[in-house]
């Protein structure tokens, strides 16, 4: 499916199967993706400002150039295959895995096209 460049803000795509599915450059502004399976989903230049992404399956999604400041997210972001370039600013992630999302190589890079926020300065990486 693709739901790239539109408007979905607010949605509730609570256990939605959204396998390989393209939210591109979408509006998802307070979304609800709890315990969604988001395997190979591509989030890139998407808005996902205060959306919960909690208890995902995130095997593969791409998050590059998102916007993701004040969303929640729980342990399967580290199973992302990118998220370069995208702003992390107050968004809420377990303790434990920031310091694991920091260390990975080559994963927490670039700069948000947007909000001009350094991807590793938005997750607080040392």
């Amino acid at each position: 499916k693709d739901f790239s460049n539109s408007n979905y803000k607010g949605k509730d795509f609570t256990q939605v199967i959204a396998k390989g599915t393209k939210f591109e450059n979408s509006n998802l502004v307070g979304c609800r993706f709890y315990k969604a399976f988001l395997v190979n989903a591509n989030f890139k230049g998407a808005d996902l400002r205060g959306a919960s992404l909690e208890d995902t399956s995130m095997d593969g999604a791409v998050l590059d150039n998102a916007n993701a400041a004040g969303a929640y997210f729980s342990a399967s972001l580290l199973d992302a295959q990118s998220i370069a370039g995208a702003d992390f600013s107050d968004a809420q992630l377990p303790p434990k895995l920031l310091a694991r999302i920091c260390e990975k190589e080559n994963f927490a890079k670039g700069t948000n096209p947007t909000t001009g926020i350094e991807t590793r300065d938005s997750l607080m990486c040392p």
